[in-house]
């Protein structure tokens, strides 16, 4: 007779895993073959369950892609916060450290980097992930380039005559790249590691903008 005390725990954490394995699967799926074309019978599958178990977590497609987005960026918005309040050294430091998150959480291998991708291939049939899109990671991404900006600027070591329209270019440029990345298979490329694209990007944006002593 199997064991009531292990068969429980087991259960019970396979039931907790649920959720991520969801989501784990929906990514995949929408990064692959699109959000419009990805049917939640699909997600299911993927993930193992019944389409009316994954109902019990998440009410449509729209709310699992949120879901999977906030939850890979909210650490990051933590801990650039708390950098942005606390740091006290050189602007080219705290460009590189920002940089480093963001590029973790969307860019290189992370599991959300195909999402540009895919917003901008959807953005006429859902505006409403579009919407979501450019509230949840541009305009936090420009704004903490922004921030950066500004606190080169104050300490000296950046020479910037517009930093709006700066820090647009900058993100406009790491974004650019993360979608080719997905869209055209660079990321595929052994002569162009996304890792190493993202490092000569940096000193490229930090070569135009620090002050020349």
């Amino acid at each position: 007779m199997e064991n009531p005390e292990i068969k429980g725990p087991r259960w019970q954490r396979k039931k907790d895993d649920r959720p991520q394995e969801i989501l784990d699967a929906a990514i995949e799926l929408f990064v692959a073959q699109g959000f419009s074309a990805t049917k939640v019978s699909q997600i299911a599958r993927k993930a193992g369950v019944t389409p009316g178990t994954l109902y019990v977590y998440y009410k449509n497609k729209e709310a699992i892609l949120q879901e999977v987005v906030m939850k890979t960026l909210n650490p990051i918005f933590s801990a650039s916060d708390a950098i942005l309040e606390t740091y006290e050294g050189s602007a080219e430091g705290l460009m590189n450290i920002l940089i480093d998150k963001w590029w973790e959480a969307v860019g290189g291998s992370s599991k959300i980097s195909g999402i540009p991708k895919l917003a901008v291939a959807e953005v006429s049939n859902f505006p409403e992930l579009a919407d979501f899109y450019v509230k949840n990671i541009l305009n936090p991404g420009y704004s903490y380039i922004c921030q950066v900006l500004e606190y080169g600027v104050k300490k000296g070591d950046f020479q910037i005559k517009d930093v709006n329209s700066t820090a647009y270019l900058i993100f406009s440029i790491f974004h650019g790249a993360v979608i080719d990345a997905h869209s055209f298979k660079i990321a595929s490329r052994k002569d162009v590691p996304l890792d190493h694209l993202k490092q000569r990007i940096q000193d490229l944006v930090l070569h135009g903008i620090l002050k020349t002593r």
